[in-house]
């Protein structure tokens, strides 16, 4: 999971999360936004490429898992009371 630099929540540390990698993440945003990523080593070039995919991934999670929360109370809402009832699905 992605460090915290975006509003994420951090979830147990490790080479992607916690306060160091949030200082990186930072730093090679930074440093991206101004095409100066030349002047890192080619280990920290792997790290930022696997934590920016690793954030891809989780931003795509994000919204799949809010476009299914959306759909299903679009169908909820499709069903009578009685369904509703039936089915034990609260309003």
């Amino acid at each position: 999971m992605p460090c915290t630099c975006d509003g994420y929540p951090t979830p147990e540390p490790d080479k992607h999360n916690g306060p160091l990698a949030e200082a990186l993440c930072k730093v090679l945003q930074e440093h991206e936004k101004k095409g100066e990523l030349s002047c890192f080593d080619a280990a920290t070039l792997e790290w930022w490429k696997e934590h920016k995919a690793r954030d891809k991934e989780r931003v795509a999670q994000d919204l799949k898992a809010a476009k299914t929360k959306k759909d299903k109370a679009k169908a909820i809402k499709k069903l009578t009371k009685y369904e509703r009832e039936l089915l034990g699905v609260k309003e």
